[in-house]
Parts: structure tokens; C-alpha cells; sequence
């Protein structure tokens, strides 16, 4: 295309100067062009154009006039001549004598000529084909060099930015090999990619990633607790299945209060096995909820409704204590929620409420949205709980009350509390010691959705 549009100018350059000397050819004769042209040689030159003259009495015969120095090969000379008889701009664009595409002619001639005839006396301009392939030939070299350099540039950014992308992936790889063969407990430590990728480096996947850890150390400690808790707690109930047993196996049977003492030991035996099936049931329960095996089963609940139904269960066990149980609502009660859970968490607060309030205490059970935070609590007015215990309290096995002198395994709001959490919410308590507690289910509208 460069060379198209150099020859292009060229054969234009060239009608428009061929134009202007027919006129003063035609109109002033050939003492008065070749005076101009000589004098003028600067043009010419410039554009590599020579200028012949023919020899009246020799159409084969030409003379040099002005312009460049050029060399008329002598198989030039018939083909000037054809030329000047047909008086044509011979150029290789298509539109002279040959019906020919620009470049056959470019091939096939290597001039372009265009006569000037007038009076019996003939001129012809003379512009070499190839004078323009040293430009050609820069031109070509410097667009060559431009992409070549472009190219490079290129290749090193597309490599730098393969490399910035497959970089933490590898380092994601290193790590995983590592952390495959540490330690389930140390694992999360081994496998720490927020601390060392960039905001720009995957930085969604190192925090999937760490999630992904953090969840699976929070079953793995599940998993401990649970081992530790039936290798401890189960301990109470089957020593005294295991010294029921014995004792009525001890009984003679001649003695008079021998079926008694059979009946008060297989009742023991019941008991403690009650209590032990209990206990796995909610640990079992507990584990189920961490791994989450127990997805949500997401409905539109009326929380005013599940809170008065609720509520309505302890009526009766609240007034035997003499204990206010009330309920506060909220004229938008309508959650996106799990009801089956949110009754689950609720019993075991409530059961919790009413075993550590006294005679003549309240309970109360209330609602409240502000913010996107759906907040359902329930307040005690017992024997609270001591700050350094808050956090403890969530934990399996744990019992607030050390002298044991309340029912229960310490599993209630370690169950509550995981079960919150399957609903993407937090469980957390306010209680000071003497004043009692509050217990609050915080859960986030838009997760649940």
C-alpha cells in the first residue's frame, strides 16, 4: 500500500507539471520550454524526473534537456517513441493503453513517461518506477523495527501478567503439598495465605481458602470436644449404671427388701442410660450443625407468632416457680429463617432462663429489626453469669454453675450456639452476676435471603 500511494503522488506530480509544459509548448513554442526547464532544473531533480527532447528527423533519437541524469537504456528508446506517437501518460495505475493492474505495470515497465507534442515538436518526461524503493525500503524497515519493538513489549507484559497470575496459584500448590502432610492442628498455620498474598493476587481465592481452613479447624475442635466429652461426662452416668448393676446383683435373695432394692437399681440403670443417650444426642446434634450436614430449610416466618407459641409451653412450668414469663413484638415480625432451628435455640434458652431464675423472677422473650439485624432475646433476671465466663459458656461440657447443683450436661448453648451459626448469625450474652442475663439471636436479613 506504500508503494501504491508513493506512485500515486508520483503519476499526479507528474500529469500536473507534463499539463503546465504542453501549454507553454503548445502556446510559446520549444525555445521557450527548454529555456524554462533548464533554468529550472530544481524540480526536476527533486522528484528524479528527466526531460528528453526528439530528434525531428529521427523519432529513435533523443537529446537530454534537464532534470535528473538519467541513463536511457536503448530498449527504451521504441518504447519513448510508441509513446509519443500515441501521446499517453504511460503509468502504472490502470488507465493507459496496456489494461493492465498497477503492479503487472510496475513489474513490466520500469518507467513513467508522459509526452508533450506540439508543432512538430515532441518532449518526453522520464521518472524511473524504482527511483521511490529506497524510501519503500525505510519505510518498510521503520514500520519493521516499530512492530518488532512492539512485539517485545508485548511478550513481557503478557508475561508479567501470566506470571502475577500464576504466581500465588503456585504458591497455593507449595503450600498445599506442605500442609497435606502436617497436622490437622497445625494446618491453618502451615496454609496462611492472607499474610502473604497481595490485595491484587487472587486474593478471593486466599480468602476462600482460609475460610475453607478456618471451618475445618472449627469441626476438627468440634470433634475433639466431643471425644473429650465422651470420654469424661459419659463417665458420671455409666459408673452409676455400672454400681446400680452391682448393687442388685449384691442382693441375697432371701432378704425381704430384695425385690425393692432390684427395682431401685434397674430404675438407676434407666436413668443413667437416659442420660447418657441424651448427652450423645446433643453432641451428635452439635457436630452435625458445625460440619454442616444440617442445611437450613429457609421459610417466611412469623417471629411474633413462633415467639407466643413457644412461650406458651413454659406457662406452666414458669407459674409451678412463680416466675413472670412475658413476651414483647414487633409490628414487622416477618424473617427469612429456619423455624425448626429458631425453636430449637429458643427451648434452650428458655430452658436455661427458667432453671437459674429464682422464685418471684422474670423472663421475658422479645423481638426487634434495626438495621438489616433481626435481634430475637431472651432476658433472665437470675443469678448471672461472671464476665471472664461469657465466652466459656459456649463451649461444650461447660457449666457456669460449678457446685452442680442445676440439672443439665453443659450442651444447651454450645448446641444453641452452633445452631445460630448455620443461619449466619451470632449468639451472644449480656449478664453481670446478681442481675441476671441476656441471651440475643443477631441474624442478618440480607444472608439469610
Amino acid at each position: 500500500m506504500l508503494l501504491y500511494r508513493m506512485q500515486s503522488n508520483n503519476i499526479n506530480m507528474l500529469a500536473s507539471m507534463g499539463a503546465e509544459y504542453q501549454r507553454i509548448l503548445t502556446f510559446n513554442g520549444a525555445e521557450k520550454l527548454t529555456h524554462v526547464v533548464v533554468a529550472n532544473p530544481e524540480r526536476l531533480q527533486e522528484n528524479n524526473i528527466t526531460i528528453f527532447k526528439q530528434e525531428v528527423t529521427s523519432s529513435t533519437v533523443f537529446h537530454y534537456v534537464s532534470g535528473a541524469e538519467l541513463a536511457l537504456p536503448e530498449s527504451s528508446v521504441h518504447a519513448f517513441s510508441s509513446k509519443i506517437a500515441s501521446a499517453e501518460l504511460s503509468a502504472p495505475n490502470g488507465n493507459g493503453a496496456h489494461n493492465e493492474h498497477w503492479y503487472q505495470q510496475l513489474m513490466t515497465q520500469p518507467f513513467l513517461t508522459l509526452p508533450s507534442v506540439a508543432n512538430n515538436q515532441a518532449y518526453i518526461m522520464v521518472q524511473p518506477i524504482f527511483s521511490d524503493f529506497g524510501v519503500v525500503i525505510s519505510e518498510w524497515l521503520r514500520i519493521g523495527l516499530a512492530l518488532v519493538v512492539l512485539a517485545v513489549i508485548s511478550l513481557l507484559f503478557v508475561w508479567r501478567l501470566i506470571h502475577s497470575t500464576l504466581s500465588p496459584l503456585f504458591t497455593l500448590a507449595r503450600q498445599l503439598d506442605e500442609a497435606s502432610q502436617s497436622p490437622l492442628e497445625s494446618m491453618s498455620n502451615t496454609l496462611n495465605l492472607a499474610k502473604q498474598a497481595n490485595n491484587d493476587d487472587l486474593s478471593s481465592i486466599n480468602r476462600s481458602v482460609n475460610l475453607l481452613l478456618m471451618r475445618l479447624d472449627k469441626v476438627i475442635k468440634s470433634m475433639d470436644d466431643t471425644v473429650n466429652a465422651i470420654a469424661h461426662d459419659l463417665r458420671t452416668p455409666l459408673s452409676r449404671l455400672s454400681l446400680s448393676a452391682e448393687k442388685g446383683l449384691l442382693t441375697e435373695q432371701g432378704d425381704r427388701n430384695g425385690t425393692q432394692v432390684m427395682k431401685d437399681a434397674l430404675a438407676d440403670c434407666l436413668e443413667s442410660s437416659h442420660q447418657a443417650d441424651q448427652m450423645l444426642t446433643t453432641l451428635l446434634k452439635i457436630n452435625d450443625e458445625v460440619a454442616g450436614r444440617l442445611s437450613p430449610k429457609l421459610s417466611q416466618v412469623d417471629i411474633n407468632a413462633t415467639l407466643l407459641n413457644v412461650a406458651s409451653w413454659y406457662e406452666e412450668t414458669a407459674e409451678d416457680h412463680d416466675i413472670q414469663l412475658t413476651v414483647i413484638t414487633h409490628p414487622t415480625s416477618s424473617l427469612l429463617t429456619d423455624e425448626d432451628k429458631l425453636i430449637q435455640i429458643l427451648v434452650n434458652l428458655i430452658d436455661n432462663a427458667l432453671k437459674f431464675t429464682p422464685r418471684g423472677g422474670t423472663v421475658q422473650l422479645a423481638y426487634s429489626d434495626h438495621n438489616n439485624i433481626a435481634s430475637l432475646s431472651v432476658t433472665d433476671s437470675g443469678i448471672g453469669i461472671p464476665e471472664d465466663k461469657h465466652a466459656l459458656i459456649f463451649t461444650k461440657l461447660y457449666r457456669a454453675d460449678e457446685s452442680r447443683t442445676a440439672e443439665g450436661y453443659g450442651l444447651g448453648l454450645a448446641h444453641a450456639k452452633a445452631i445460630t451459626e448455620s443461619l449466619s448469625g451470632q449468639l451472644t450474652v449480656e449478664s453481670e452476676v446478681g442481675k441476671g442475663s441476656t441471651f440475643t439471636i443477631n441474624l442478618v436479613k440480607t444472608a439469610l435471603r
